[in-house]
């Protein structure tokens, strides 16, 4: 069995254009050679790289050519776009409610600043203090901004990768 293992991965470790004979012995047993078998009792074996079809023979068939659309995708290459195409539309998704948290974390971080003008004295002190308000307000608002649009362009860019590759809702 070790023999046999050992022929097996010189074989496929050999080159491609390398030619490989499955041939039985005198007890019945199988044995892999390079010479073709004594008798008519033997056959060829193809022999491949593991990591896919022959170079050499695809490199001859324009249509088996990837890209060319001649070849059909394999069950595990379309689970695997189908995949992909989950993802992205669970990222984008994902971008777009985290927008939304950041507009409503904005809206409330804005009242908030806002509901403190109500206790301030209508004198020198409180109108220093709601000019301090109102200067923290401004400040929040233009951090808000930035990361809400900040948030909008991450929406747009997965937008715009749904809409070139392909999004699909999982389940669908």
């Amino acid at each position: 069995m070790k023999l046999l293992f050992a022929l097996c991965f010189l074989a496929a470790a050999s080159s491609a254009t390398a030619q490989v004979y499955k041939c039985p012995d005198a007890t019945g047993k199988l044995q892999f050679q390079q010479t073709p078998c004594v008798g008519s009792s033997g056959s060829k074996v193809e022999v491949r790289p593991a990591s896919g079809p022959d170079p050499t023979k695809a490199a001859l068939s324009p249509a088996a050519a990837p890209g060319s659309g001649g070849e059909k995708k394999s069950f595990s290459d379309t689970l695997a776009d189908e995949r992909m195409q989950r993802e992205r539309w669970v990222k984008l998704n994902d971008a777009k409610l985290d927008a939304d948290r950041q507009r409503v974390a904005c809206e409330e971080q804005q009242r908030a600043i806002a509901s403190r003008t109500a206790s301030s004295n209508n004198n020198l002190a409180g109108a220093t203090r709601n000019q301090a308000i109102a200067s923290e307000m401004q400040a929040a608002a233009t951090t808000c901004q930035n990361r809400v649009s900040g948030a909008d362009r991450l929406v747009d860019r997965l937008q715009a990768e749904c809409d070139r590759q392909g999004c699909r809702a999982p389940g669908t």
